[in-house]
């Protein structure tokens, strides 16, 4: 009975033993580990610098109102509105009444903070 209590002491010593030196070598291994770098993330930019003839692309920032205000050539709200995801050719580009502002047809005009170069 003695003998068989000190076979378990001597067991379990060296099963601790042995598993503390596993994870001394792993903690040893993750200390040389060196992570790999990685890439700076891309960012889509906020104004695109939108030219004549370019595609663009109709992006709303609220959720719960999907369209966007028609501008008239002065930069001025009218009453009509253009539904997110449509997509136009910017005929014209122009700055009026302190925002830059996009022809899409023949009266209508878009900021363009509500755009997206396509």
């Amino acid at each position: 009975m003695l003998v068989l209590k000190n076979l378990v002491k001597v067991v379990s010593i060296a099963v601790a033993s042995m598993s503390l030196m596993g994870v001394g070598a792993s903690v040893s291994q993750a200390a040389s580990f060196t992570a790999p770098k990685l890439g700076v993330a891309e960012t889509m930019p906020t104004d695109p610098a939108i030219k004549k003839g370019d595609k663009i692309f109709v992006a709303v920032k609220d959720t719960k109102n999907q369209k966007v205000n028609v501008l008239d050539a002065q930069g001025h709200k009218t009453s009509q509105k253009v539904s997110m995801g449509s997509t136009y050719t910017a005929k014209d580009v122009k700055k009026a009444a302190g925002k830059k502002i996009v022809k899409i047809n023949k009266s209508q005009w878009l900021n363009t903070k509500d755009v997206v170069k396509d």
